[in-house]
């Protein structure tokens, strides 16, 4: 097979990217000091990012760097382009983009630079990504749930390059659809800076009693994935990036599994599907995944979505962390020792750890010589101070004498195999690949000393003095040979070294050392020179018109509805301008009639989209939107995805049945750069995003924008479901708001719903946003409307609510009714 694919590696450091170029990925991706999704890693400073842009041309190798977060207006007006313009003069291949603001500023300012979509765009389908190719997108990085048949089908409808994540590990939600740090704690994974919640315990209550295992408390922690079985299928469905997630994780990590995917990859194109199953039946492949054990698993691998939609097996419900590597057993206890049988070879400096039946552990210990498979081996475990005891949580795990409890059948889990990360250290850290070079070498007698270094299409020539005759000795081809031939610390490797040489001559050592120094400075600098750009590369000048409208409206009162006891009550207020439908909480009959009993009391009725939009559901939404379209009294689409706006905005094209459309909060308008975007598609409302204060969303303008200012709001999208991973999936609440909810370790509450005509989770947090002793600033944002989203309020609260807003803000009232349980979100203090 022909094809080329890419292994990508993580490069949280610039070490990291070395060992793993020097393991055999063909790129890395990489942040800096601003703007990447990974805040925390050791990102490099600009000087070491513009020395790994060069480095990685040197080797032949790529470097994407990660610009993935949401920037907002006053960073994209201050810091974007200064950030940018260094790196893209150095050469910098690609960046990863999920704010489509950001890609239409950096397809305005720095039109030769390739922009990769970020998995964080959510994009499930080739017509959300073919809206942003328009903005310079060259390849797509997919939603991470998505099967092979949907890739596939993404492949055969676009012409982007596509990429997917092939190993470690899952996010429970889908990317970018995530705000649950955001909302806890301030720490927003749309801004790079993840608590990971999802990696915390809770427990999970249905219908008032608890459904979840106190054995199994991390309900939100997915599996790390592992695709190296599927590598044909992955190839076959048109992928062409293979990317490992990482950034986090240790050089020893990046290096070890990008040699992995390199090995496999490589096989798979040489030999054919056949043989490479075949080799899964061997011994190097069970050793292999062993390797990718130790280095890192939480409770296992699974496959990923790939050929799995969703279940309890692709979680790691015990433990969130490192689970390491079944080494051992307990088979017999003696006072103060165990003896343990060996069931993998074990080596000098590994880690051990005992866990008991519920796989908590109780004792770790480092091994001090190296032992084989089948060994017995008696461990001293006895009276060891309780401090040294490693996620202990109970006094359970000693006897009274302070020693430790440890029973016949328990398991040794390794959780640092280091002959491996040795082997690693040695072969890809220590050990820099070479590049391979011709070069030829004249030395003819009156003529300068000629020596020319050839790689690739690059050709560089250095002259020397004259070479003269020999008085005494000559200098023979095997000496310049030798001395010419000492390349040493360098990137490159002669595959072939031509020397033509008089036989009478003699050349000083040291001018071939010199000859040799200057030609390969010379052709890292012609390398790197290809690579790079000029300022006449950069856009010439800024045709950016900013909108300076101003909303002079009266403002506008809008209403989303899940029930039609909440639509029969919402209805009948005078004050309410519009009332939002849920698409998924409602029949078409009922989104039908509603819009008319809204038109007749002259309320404008919007649908609001699924959050997510897959192959699975497409043509039913699309017909769905097809017969809403022809109601005069549908007055437009709230939009949640990429996809649905594909799919609205290439029905425009062909029908008269024009809708208003506006984008939700979740498609995260940060800046104007964003809104210029959308208008370019005729997309001209949109609702505010949540993660944004008072300040920054007067610095991006609401004359087009609602503000959400009251609602339970969705921190989660998953397209995992809670009852299959607990009691077992039985599509039990289709789409039905009950108050089952997940109660965090401080006994926080967040309520969840399921969409099972859709097959995904919803989970909203449990305190519900307030705006309400806001309304005086809110009233200086000008902001076209606000929007009251209810989802579980019995009438009597929600009557409640309305009123209080009404009173508020279109009366001008004194904001006097207090509300339960509730948050002012960012409103107040934003986001890092």
């Amino acid at each position: 097979m022909n094809r080329q694919i890419e292994i990508l590696a993580p490069a949280g450091s610039y070490e990291s990217m070395v060992a793993a170029m020097n393991a055999g990925c063909d790129a890395v991706y990489m942040g800096g000091s601003m703007f990447g999704a990974r805040a925390y890693a050791d990102n490099p400073d600009e000087d070491t990012l513009i020395k790994a842009i060069r480095e990685a041309h040197l080797r032949n190798k790529k470097l994407y760097l990660t610009v993935n977060t949401l920037i907002k207006e006053e960073e994209r007006l201050n810091l974007l382009y200064n950030y940018l313009e260094k790196y893209y003069l150095a050469g910098l291949d690609a960046v990863i983009v999920q704010d489509v603001g950001v890609m239409h500023f950096i397809h305005r300012h720095f039109p030769k630079l390739d922009i990769h979509a970020s998995t964080q765009t959510t994009i499930t389908m080739a017509d959300g990504a073919n809206l942003l190719k328009s903005m310079g997108v060259s390849r797509l990085v997919t939603a991470r749930e998505l099967s092979y048949m949907e890739i596939k089908h993404i492949r055969e409808n676009t012409d982007l390059e596509i990429e997917i994540f092939v190993h470690g590990a899952l996010c429970y939600c889908y990317s970018g659809q995530c705000l649950m740090s955001s909302m806890i704690g301030g720490r927003s994974g749309n801004r790079g800076r993840c608590a990971q919640p999802c990696r915390l315990p809770y427990q999970f209550f249905s219908e008032g009693g608890k459904i979840s295992s106190d054995k199994e408390p991390y309900l939100l922690s997915p599996k790390d994935i592992n695709t190296v079985a599927h590598i044909p299928d992955l190839i076959e469905a048109g992928v062409d990036s293979f990317k490992i997630e990482g950034r986090m994780k240790s050089p020893e990590y990046a290096a070890g599994v990008s040699s992995i995917y390199r090995k496999y990859v490589d096989l798979y194109l040489a030999e054919g599907k056949e043989k490479f199953n075949e080799y899964l039946m061997g011994d190097d492949y069970k050793k292999d995944m062993l390797n990718l054990m130790d280095l890192y698993n939480r409770g296992g691998f699974s496959q990923g979505y790939g050929k799995t939609y969703h279940g309890k097996s692709m979680m790691s419900m015990v433990r969130p962390n490192h689970s390491g590597v079944v080494v051992a057993e307990v088979v017999d206890i003696e006072k103060g020792s165990a003896k343990i049988k060996l069931l993998e070879d074990i080596n000098a400096q590994d880690i051990l750890e005992f866990r008991n039946i519920e796989n908590i552990p109780v004792y770790e210990f480092t091994v001090k010589d190296k032992s084989y498979k089948d060994s017995i081996l008696k461990i001293k475990v006895g009276s060891i101070p309780y401090k040294h005891y490693k996620n202990t949580n109970t006094k359970s795990n000693r006897d009274r004498r302070g020693s430790l409890d440890i029973k016949k059948g328990y398991l040794l889990y390794r959780t640092r195999n280091n002959m491996l990360l040795d082997s690693i250290r040695e072969n890809y850290i220590k050990k820099n690949t070479k590049q391979d070079i011709i070069g030829h070498l004249k030395a003819k007698q009156g003529k300068s000393l000629q020596f020319s270094l050839t790689y690739n299409n690059i050709t560089v020539t250095v002259y020397h003095n004259l070479v003269e005759a020999a008085l005494k000795q000559p200098m023979t081809r095997e000496k310049i040979r030798s001395s010419i031939d000492k390349l040493g610390p360098t990137l490159f490797n002669f595959k072939e070294l031509i020397i033509e040489a008089d036989s009478n001559i003699f050349i000083p050592v040291a001018w071939l050392n010199e000859i040799r120094r200057e030609a390969i400075d010379m052709l890292e600098k012609a390398i790197i020179s290809a690579y790079e750009r000029t300022e006449k590369d950069l856009a010439t000048s800024d045709t950016y018109e900013e909108n300076q409208q101003k909303n002079t409206d009266d403002l506008k009162i809008r209403v989303g509805i899940h029930t039609e006891e909440q639509f029969k009550l919402a209805v009948k207020y005078p004050e309410i301008s519009a009332l939002y439908g849920d698409y998924e909480s409602f029949s078409l009959q009922q989104l039908i009639k509603m819009s008319e009993v809204s038109s007749n009391k002259g309320k404008e009725f919007y649908i609001l989209l699924p959050h997510i939009c897959r192959l699975s559901t497409y043509e039913k939404l699309y017909k769905d939107i097809n017969i809403l379209m022809e109601h005069d009294t549908i007055t437009g689409f709230i939009i949640k995805n990429f996809e649905e706006a594909a799919l609205i905005l290439n029905l425009y094209k062909n029908t008269r049945h024009k809708k208003k459309v506006m984008l939700n909060h979740n498609m995260y308008i940060f800046n104007k750069e964003s809104k210029t975007f959308w208008n370019k598609l005729g997309i001209n409302e949109f609702c505010a995003p949540i993660e944004l204060n008072q300040k920054e969303l007067k610095g991006l303008g609401l004359y087009d924008m609602e503000l959400m200012v009251y609602g339970y709001l969705p921190v989660m999208v998953s397209t995992q479901c809670l009852y299959a991973s607990t009691k077992g999936c039985n599509k039990c609440k289709p789409g039905i708001f009950r108050m089952d909810y997940l109660v965090d370790r401080i006994g926080k509450k967040f309520y969840v719903k399921t969409n099972c005509n859709s097959c995904y989770n919803i989970i909203y947090n449990g305190q519900c946003l307030s705006l309400l002793r806001q309304a005086e600033k809110i009233m200086e944002l000008k902001p076209k409307g606000i929007r009251l989203d209810f989802t579980y309020e019995a009438p009597e609260e929600m009557e409640r609510v309305i009123s209080a807003y009404i009173d508020v803000f279109l009366y001008g009232k004194k904001a006097v009714v207090e509300f339960d349980n509730i948050t002012g979100g960012h409103f107040k203090r934003g986001v890092q």
